[in-house]
């Protein structure tokens, strides 16, 4: 394998950087329910401050202009951008169903001192879980259709032929970004896409010994604790979650609950106070959905207009602009 016992320290300084960042999302994951808005939003702030940097460093090293740098760095940004795509669309399916978990919550408000409401409060129920059944079978289906592009691999090493020291150490600079991203994306699409449990500890067969020799223990052991903590929360996760599988937002499955309880409440014929309160959870957990749902849209917008700028800059730098 072709590694260097050391890289420059720009670049140290950069890895130094990414473990401080996983460092902090570890801490998230370890002390809030697992893919919550807190860790997905510290997700997401550590992706767009990985690549804000990544472009930052790349325009530091004065690369010439029209080298195979530039085509990596290109298909790199383009797979986030087509990554950060798919996501939305995942995103904002999960926030259809809290539009409908809302509407759900609003009758059955209404139900108890209007009986003509009990057929509509039924069809709403049977349109949320309609809703959610097809969450997981369009999600799963747009990862499949996604999945270079999302790289879903919740652990990647240094690829053997890697030549890590290429480009004034460009390439190790850029290798350490894709296998955090890799990570990154893996946990985003747990969250708002959808989760396999059989292919969920899957890893690119890389050299993760290599990530230390190149890119610093630091870096490397904050990599490994991160994953090796996702992937037991994911486990503990499914092993609580009926049938596994599917959107695994926190927020998400206690919206879905709510709304099974809610179905259960109605189909036992409860009083008013059941009601009442099945109504009420139902509109928490739904406000708390589309509350992150937005949160994480609006920042998957972010991290997307971030990489087609910095993309437009360094071709700018390359030619000569402005």
């Amino acid at each position: 394998m072709s590694v260097k016992a050391a890289a420059p320290s720009s670049s140290t300084a950069f890895y130094a950087t990414l473990a401080r960042g996983l460092d902090d999302l570890d801490r998230s994951l370890a002390s809030s329910p697992f893919l919550s808005l807190p860790s997905l939003r510290a997700a997401l702030a550590l992706l767009r401050a990985a690549h804000a940097g990544l472009a930052r460093h790349v325009a530091s090293l004065h690369l010439p202009g029209g080298a195979a740098w530039l085509d990596e760095y290109m298909d790199e940004a383009s797979r986030l951008c087509d990554a950060c795509r798919a996501l939305r669309l995942g995103a904002a399916a999960v926030e259809g169903f809290a539009s409908s978990a809302s509407q759900l919550s609003s009758l059955l408000v209404q139900a108890p001192s209007n009986p003509h409401l009990s057929r509509q409060v039924v069809r709403a129920i049977s349109v949320c879980r309609r809703e959610a059944m097809a969450l997981k079978e369009e999600n799963r289906a747009l990862v499949e259709a996604r999945a270079e592009a999302l790289a879903l691999r919740l652990s990647e090493g240094v690829p053997a032929d890697a030549k890590l020291g290429g480009f004034n150490g460009f390439r190790g600079v850029l290798c350490a970004t894709r296998m955090l991203t890799s990570f990154l994306l893996t946990l985003l699409s747990w969250g708002v896409l959808h989760y396999h449990p059989p292919n969920a500890g899957g890893g690119s067969g890389g050299d993760c010994g290599g990530a230390a020799a190149y890119f610093g223990a630091a870096f490397a052991s904050a990599l490994s604790r991160a994953q090796q903590r996702a992937a037991a929360e994911a486990g503990r996760s499914v092993a609580d979650a009926a049938g596994g599988g599917g959107v695994m937002m926190h927020e998400f499955r206690r919206a879905r609950a709510a709304v099974e309880e809610a179905k259960e409440a109605v189909e036992r014929g409860g009083g008013g106070d059941v009601v009442a309160a099945a109504a009420a959870e139902v509109g928490v957990r739904a406000g708390a959905l589309r509350a992150a749902c937005e949160d994480v849209l609006a920042m998957i917008d972010d991290l997307f207009d971030e990489v087609v700028e910095a993309r437009k800059k360094l071709l700018d730098l390359c030619s000569g602009g402005n």
